[in-house]
């Protein structure tokens, strides 16, 4: 069984000492299979930026965040670095899922296929549902909400989905005998599947 990708917020600080009794806390979202690899990762990530380690510090929690309604298809956007032969590259994707675990399942699954990136190699700087541009602009009022317009879709591979009258076709259809006692092995005539 492939083990799922699971969203974990982790949260630690530096060891108070006598120096420092009441140490700046971190806290960062990670994308990992297990809580142990969110740890590491978290160790990993601020000891790039904040001069810390393991051994000097200490965790305060770990929880798992799940998402609030996985019955309902959204929109995400997702900020990634990542590390290429040639150099550090910044990226910006969209995908559709039910889960913003699933859509970075995905963003994985894309960058591995697309420029061969190996899941140690991309840094997720920030993962986020992205309103389709309807929920973005007609909600949007500068008066009280800010200069900054919200960020809306802006791939074309998801905006086609956002029609609400949008229709897909059915190529293959196979007709189905309306009684069991009609269904045969055999057919006299070579069943036709295309329907314009």
């Amino acid at each position: 069984m492939v083990q799922q990708i699971r969203q974990f917020q982790v949260v630690g600080r530096k060891r108070p000492t006598d120096v420092d009794p009441t140490p700046k806390i971190f806290r960062m979202r990670l994308f990992t299979k297990s809580k142990v690899t969110a740890q590491s990762r978290f160790w990993y990530f601020l000891h790039q930026f904040a001069n810390m380690k393991a051994s000097t510090g200490e965790i305060l929690g770990v929880t798992e965040i799940r998402e609030a309604n996985p019955r309902v298809i959204k929109n995400f956007g997702i900020l990634i670095r990542y590390q290429s032969r040639s150099g550090t590259h910044n990226m910006y994707k969209e995908f559709r899922d039910v889960t913003l675990c699933g859509a970075v399942e995905q963003m994985y699954q894309d960058m591995a296929g697309r420029h061969r990136a190996r899941y140690s190699t991309i840094h997720i700087v920030d993962a986020k549902e992205v309103p389709s541009g309807l929920k973005a602009t007609a909600a949007y009022n500068p008066e009280t909400d800010g200069a900054v317009p919200p960020p809306a879709v802006q791939r074309l591979n998801i905006k086609q989905f956002l029609d609400s009258r949008i229709k897909f076709p059915l190529p293959h259809r196979i007709p189905r005998p309306s009684q069991k006692k009609y269904r045969t092995v055999f057919k006299a005539n070579r069943p036709s599947t295309y329907f314009s």
